[in-house]
């Protein structure tokens, strides 16, 4: 027992009631002086009086796991230490002694079994006052243990207690150094000692012991009966696994495990670690024979069948916790089981059409049909399995036959889906009617009338077949030509698209509103470029998307390198030639190898097809370009190799996608359509002689109607599973581990060439996890350092378009970039609920968030090249920590960490630490500001545009990360609009009133006296974009500096202009709202005070939100600190508005306690003055006030959250779903948060289910994510309806969430607009019309609130719940038309 591992001040002299000295050996005791009868009995039937130190074997885990710390030695004996305890009348004795290995199993029977000898060992006859211990109990305790009759047992001399093992470590108390240690290991073992003598439950306890030990280790024995069970109030099983087989391991020696193996990892050596861990023979008494009662107490022993038991108990539990499970799942909305069947069918389905297409694309249709055949035997040989249920597997397989003429194997696929009831559409007729006037048949005309026949009894016509299916090639004229045989005189039909909005919110700008859509008559880009050039543009965006990659100047490397640097990029190009030798020969071996596999393996679906899509040189090109990713990347952070090899198989992927384009006619459909759409880009001209204004999704919808010949450009693809693109990954990987090397002695002139792999793997430790990563050769990345290669390589889909991006027009369909895949709503790869609700909405429902997005990125960009020349300057020069240009790593000043005086290994291992995690994040910000401005550059002279896309809430982002208007400060001053327009009366005053915005420091100024303030200045603004390096450096105090340089230059060229209302400008000017968050929270509720804190109602200066929440928590502090409350005193002057400002923003966005703490403390952190070993104390103290005083000053706000948080606990724990709503815009939102676990099993390539079909909703997630992730809903909605506005009136528009830019003259209009849809948006009935959505979505029906029935308590608190609206304020919503400082 470890809990007295460390007691010291052990009583030596005392044993059993005979008094030793402290020098006499234990072998000097006689029998006669021993008052036990248990331990005499011991002594007698032993050789040797040493036998009585016997102990029992591997009494914990602990030991064990110690153990496991080091090897073996072999050929050496056990050595084993032991405790002794008394426990008599007047006092407990405790004695340490050394045995010999163990063999004394006749101790007990139940010496290997998992009841603790421990938690019987104070049972004694004399037992304290008041406290009876059962007689009856002791006896059959000893009845058991010694296995003798009754006669020969006299309970009246017993007081000791039973003898049990332990290590010898007392020694190790010097290593640990701590007295405390030893206290609470002390009080450990003396509160289980009472615990185990005042035990008042000792009836059970025997109870337990004579019935449950017994059925416990015969497991066959038969159940108790009814009758038997009426008097125990528990069975013996829950008793007995109460009382000695749970928790068996306690806190304590977890602690000293963790301890020890702290000091074996660390290379520590400790006579006691030794000790435990050594095999070696030594004992104090001596060894002791084999003793021929020993064995066959062995033997007994051996018959009880522990591990049988243990696994019945194991059976039990799981039995018990499965049934609890059933009986919450009894009133949740959907079975699990059905979720997890519906899961694994539709991931089937996905396979198998993924896959047919493959085969189909490779002309295999006949191993596609084998496949198909496979799958359909499997699920009729066993029910569980899905069965293959959808048409759209069979019609890929339909066409593929269909484009050989095979009309056999056509008809046998026919008879599949009658066997399989799975019903023919349009798209399978086209199949066959392509497939007869493909074939060699001599009278095709009675074929074709025969499957007409059959296309009348579905309710087919022959319109259908053109108009309702998609086609590749030349499928549409086969289909066409065999419908003509039918039908002479036929000619298509095909329904036009759906155009407008189904939206209440966007009636002011539907088709048929011309005069308010005057504004979609002019192109964003009109005046920058000519067709022509739009159309070189075109072109030159296809084939970087068709490259993938593009490379782009490394601007951290001089353009005249010096000869040892052409040295090394010969030696570095010829190492690159050899690699592709390598990697071509190991590319061409494995496959062979892996053809051999797929030939002989029982699997219907192997890797071998995947790796055919491609020529074998783009496999070696792509293997090449991962190599000089990996070496490119960080010292100290890489992604993990399955994030890499799942990366690597989805290039192949959209390789292979492009491949299939171009092959299937949709890549010649594409150029057509595009060359088109960039016509009318730029020049906007009537598509239908209609002369109504249309945006980018209306007329590209338009022009793919009107040219409906050829191949189809919507459809359906077939994403290959991310099973499979891990496995072609891990298949190309492999090659780069085993197979590319590199001489690591290439710096040695004299040294022989020895080959090593150029990449290695990495264990490195992740949080509590341990991540593995591909890390280069420290050779190789010497040699890439040293040969400063002039080029980056950047993936084309995280860049900016060189020409406008094509428009989004379903979820569905490719949109942003032209050919590369890109995921309309960011989520995870695993989550697919919210992208089904995407593609189950009705198209016109999603056009106004698709529009949205599509104004967006219809924005033309340039580069701001004065100021990327400046931050170039700088960044080539060593950085600037406080201009937010990183430094590289090698400037790191390793001096602030200096030892003071501490020298201890301790103290240095924390200092290295230290500087490598300081090294590592200065090198990983140096190498984003790297990419970020070599893209820059790269851009620095052309006209871009900047495809967005949205997360699940409807938040929008930049599709590239490197350019964007999301970036920091520094990314963002590099940023102008391309169109230029003039000034304007306002747009000077503007320029300069955002100039003092983005300082931060008139945040509670009226326009007027910022305007004043701006003039006030003008000298400093002018010598701020004079001499930005040299000058006063105005500019570098401002909160945007970067941003605040670019407007003083802008301010600088319009007032140096012949007429500054004249100057044509493009710099965007920032209006941003007031703490958004709260500004919907207090216009959800109605809540006066708290709408005119946030500038809501019209006010005559702005009210700024964070300086009153930070005046409001001055005045608790300065009230604490006259009481005395240590940590406001210490804030004295530090209660700043910046300190609590970013916790004010994210309280509505679900930022907790423990997070607005940390917050706080960064800020803290950050002023020099503040005494650092006050931070954490002062920030928690920080962050209960400031929730406390926005709970006061936004009360509205704190209801409205309680029922959003309370309505997401009902609907994920009740119901067991995942919160669902629908924005105002129409979108779809899903929350993606799940329990985490392993998908059900299946077989290899078989993709897992998706986590939401088989997981439940993670209820603590769910809860507290709705209330923020609802307001970001309807920020965005906001945001997209304002864009939409500007966009019908020719108002350039760009937003970063909550802050809209435009160009100067048109901020009055963009301001009017943005004030309009927030009044018109907040009009609508939201949150009653959240709870309709809620209750018609997740209510129970009255029939399920029966009394009696299963969880009916609880459906009703969620039918009430969901109706419980919170009440709302009188404040007028339309006040906000009037508020100047709404969005300022």
């Amino acid at each position: 027992m470890h809990r007295l591992l460390s007691a010291k001040n052990l009583c030596q002299n005392n044993f059993h009631g005979a008094t030793l000295p402290s020098t006499s050996p234990f072998k000097n005791i006689s029998l006669t002086q021993i008052k036990c009868s248990f331990c005499r009995k011991i002594l007698l039937t032993s050789h040797c009086t040493e036998n009585l130190f016997l102990a029992r074997h591997q009494s914990t885990r602990t030991a064990n796991a110690i153990r496991s710390l080091k090897k073996k030695p072999k050929h050496k004996s056990y050595k084993k230490y032991g405790e002794l305890l008394q426990v008599n009348e007047s006092s407990m004795t405790e004695m340490k002694i050394s045995i010999s290995k163990l063999n004394a199993s006749h101790l007990s029977k139940l010496t290997s079994s998992p009841v603790s000898l421990g938690q019987l060992h104070q049972l004694t006859t004399n037992s304290p006052k008041n406290i009876e211990v059962d007689k009856e109990l002791l006896q059959s305790i000893r009845e058991k243990i010694l296995n003798k009759p009754k006669s020969d047992i006299k309970l009246e001399d017993d007081k000791c207690a039973l003898i049990f093992t332990n290590h010898k470590i007392t020694t190790l108390e010097e290593r640990l150094k701590t007295k405390q240690y030893i206290e609470m290991v002390k009080e450990s073992y003396y509160n289980f000692r009472k615990a185990t003598i005042y035990d008042q439950r000792l009836q059970d306890l025997r109870y337990a012991i004579n019935e449950g030990l017994n059925q416990n280790f015969e497991p066959n024995k038969p159940p108790m009966t009814n009758s038997d069970t009426k008097s125990i109030p528990k069975s013996p099983h829950a008793v007995f696994r109460e009382l000695f087989i749970e928790n068996q391991l306690d806190s304590y020696d977890q602690e000293l495990m963790s301890q020890i193996t702290n000091l074996q990892m660390q290379g520590l050596s400790h006579p006691a670690i030794d000790e435990i861990c050594d095999d070696s023979a030594h004992t104090e008494i001596g060894d002791v024979k084999e003793d021929p009662i020993i064995q066959n107490e062995i033997a007994n022993i051996k018959t009880l069948n522990v591990k049988k038991t243990q696994q019945a108990i194991k059976q039990k539990k799981k039995k018990l916790r499965e049934k609890r499970r059933a009986a919450k799942e009894a009133y949740m909305k959907e079975n699990m089981r059905e979720m997890e069947r519906r899961g694994k069918e539709d991931s089937l389905q996905k396979l198998l059409m993924s896959h047919l297409q493959l085969l189909c694309s490779l002309d295999m249709m006949t191993e596609g049909q084998q496949v198909l055949q496979y799958y359909r035997q499997r699920s009729a040989r066993a029910p569980e399995h899905p069965k293959v249920s959808s048409v759209k597997v069979y019609n890929t397989l339909l066409h593929g036959f269909a484009s050989m003429g095979q009309l056999e194997n056509v008809k046998e696929l026919l008879s599949f889906m009658a066997e399989d009831h799975v019903e023919p559409n349009a798209q399978t007729f086209a199949a066959i009617l392509e497939c007869v006037e493909r074939s060699n048949l001599i009278d095709k005309n009675s074929i074709l009338h025969y499957y007409y026949r059959q296309m009348q009894e579905k309710g087919l016509t022959l319109n259908d077949l053109l108009d309702k299916t998609k086609f590749l090639r030349n499928q549409r004229d086969m289909v066409l030509k065999a419908v003509r045989r039918l039908d002479p005189h036929y000619e298509p039909n095909y329904t036009p698209p759906v155009l407008d909005y189904d939206c209440p919110l966007l009636d002011k700008i539907r088709l048929d509103n011309v005069d308010n859509r005057k504004g979609l008559m002019t192109s964003p880009a009109h005046g920058l470029l000519t067709l022509e050039d739009l159309r070189a543009k075109g072109k030159e965006q296809l084939a970087m998307e068709i490259t993938g990659e593009i490379e782009v100047q490394n601007i951290a490397v001089k353009d005249k390198p010096t000869k040892n640097v052409e040295l090394y990029r010969e030696k570095y190009d010829e190492l690159e030639k050899e690699w592709r030798t390598v990697v071509h020969e190991a590319f061409v071996r494995n496959m062979s190898t892996l053809k051999s596999r797929s030939n002989a393996s029982h699997n219907a679906i192997t890797l071998y097809p995947y790796l055919k899509v491609l020529e074998v040189d783009q496999f070696v090109e792509l293997i090449m370009s991962e190599i000089s990713k990996l070496v490119d990347g960080s010292e100290s952070y890489s992604p993990t190799l399955k994030l890499l090899q799942r990366d690597l198989g989805s290039q192949v992927y959209n390789k292979y996608q492009i491949e299939q384009y171009r092959r299937n006619g949709v890549l010649e459909k594409i150029e057509e359509i595009y060359e088109k759409y960039c016509k009318w880009y730029i020049e906007r001209h009537s598509l239908d002689n209609t002369n109504r204004p249309y945006n980018g999704r209306q007329a590209w919808q338009l022009l793919v109607h009107q040219h409906r010949e050829g191949a189809s450009l919507n459809v359906e693809e077939a994403p290959w599973p991310v099973e499979i693109r891990q496995n072609i990954g891990k298949f190309l990987y492999n090659i780069i581990i085993n197979d590319v090397k590199i001489d690591v002695n290439m710096f040695k002139p004299k040294a022989k060439v020895k080959k090593l792999p150029a990449v290695y793997k990495v264990h490195r430790p992740w949080g509590r996890l341990v991540r593995l990563e591909l890390k280069p050769h420290p050779a190789l990345s010497r040699l890439w350092a040293v040969a400063a290669r002039p080029q980056l390589k950047m993936r084309a889909a995280l860049a900016p378009t060189r020409a406008p991006p094509a428009p989004w027009l379903a979820p569905t369909a490719n949109g942003a970039y032209l050919l590369t895949a890109t995921p309309l709503v960011r989520m995870p790869y695993f989550v697919m609920a919210q992208t089904k609700r995407l593609e189950e909405a009705p198209p016109a429902t999603l056009y106004p968030v698709l529009d949205s997005l599509n104004q967006l990125g219809e924005v033309p960009w340039v580069i701001n090249q004065p100021v990327l020349d400046l931050q170039l300057q700088i960044f080539r020069s060593g950085g600037d920590k406080k201009l937010d240009i990183p430094p590289p790593s090698s400037s790191l000043d390793s001096s602030q960490w200096a030892s003071d005086g501490d020298h201890s290994p301790a103290s240095a291992l924390r200092r290295r630490v230290a500087m490598n995690r300081a090294r590592a994040e200065m090198h990983s910000l140096w190498c984003d500001a790297l990419y970020k401005l070599s893209l820059a550059n790269h851009y620095r002279d052309s006209i871009f545009w900047l495809p967005h896309n949205m997360d699940f809430r409807g938040r929008v982002y930049a599709v590239g990360p490197h350019v964007s208007v999301l970036g920091a400060d520094a990314a963002r001053a590099l940023l102008q609009l391309a169109s230029r327009r003039p000034l304007g009366a306002r747009g000077l005053g503007w320029l300069k009133l955002h100039a003092v915005n983005l300082t931060g420091t008139k945040k509670r100024s009226t326009v007027a006296e910022r305007l004043a303030y701006a003039e006030k200045i003008i000298d400093k603004i002018l010598d701020s974009a004079d001499n930005p390096l040299s000058g006063q450096g105005w500019w570098k105090k401002s909160e945007e500096p970067w941003q605040t340089l670019a407007c003083c230059m802008e301010i600088a060229n319009a007032m140096r202009s012949p007429n500054p209302e004249e100057y044509m400008c493009g710099f965007p000017v920032h209006q941003d709202g007031s703490c958004n968050g709260l500004q919907h929270y207090a216009a959800l509720g109605g809540d006066a005070v708290g709408a005119a804190a946030v500038n809501l109602a019209p006010r005559d200066k702005p009210q700024d939100v964070y300086s009153e929440v930070a005046a409001l928590v001055e005045s608790m502090r300065v009230r604490d600190a006259e009481a005395g409350i240590p940590a406001a005193v210490v804030l004295e002057g530090f209660v700043r508005r910046k300190v609590i400002k970013q916790t004010v923003m994210t309280t509505v966005y679900g930022v907790t306690k423990f997070g607005a703490r940390l917050q706080i403390a960064k800020q803290l952190k950050d002023i020099e003055e503040f005494p650092k070993e006050q931070v954490w104390a002062c920030s928690q103290y920080l962050a209960a006030k400031t929730f406390d005083s926005l709970q006061e000053m936004f009360s509205s706000t704190k209801l409205i959250q309680d029922w959003f948080t309370d309505c997401a606990k009902v609907i994920s724990g009740v119901c067991g779903e995942s919160v669902e709503w629908m924005t105002p815009l129409g979108l779809p939102v899903l929350q993606p948060y799940y329990r985490r676990g392993a998908p059900p099993g299946s077989a290899q390539y078989l993709p897992a289910a998706p986590i939401d079909l088989h997981q439940r909703p993670c209820t603590i997630k769910q809860r507290n994510a709705f209330p923020p992730n609802f307001i970001h809903s309807l920020d965005s909605s906001h945001m997209m309806l304002t864009a939409l506005y500007c966009e019908a009136r020719g108002v350039s528009f760009v937003s970063v969430h909550d802050c809209f830019w435009t160009h100067p003259d048109t901020v009055d209009r963009m301001n009017e607009i943005c004030r309009e849809q927030f009044v018109a948006l907040h009009s609508q009935p939201i949150l009653e019309n959240l709870s309709d959505f809620l209750v018609k979505r997740y209510s129970y029906h009255e029939s399920e609130l029966e009394d009696g029935t299963v969880g009916a308590a609880n459906k009703e608190r969620v039918n009430s719940l969901l109706k419980k609206v919170p009440q709302k304020g009188d404040f007028d919503i339309n006040s906000v038309l009037d508020s100047v400082y709404f969005f300022s």
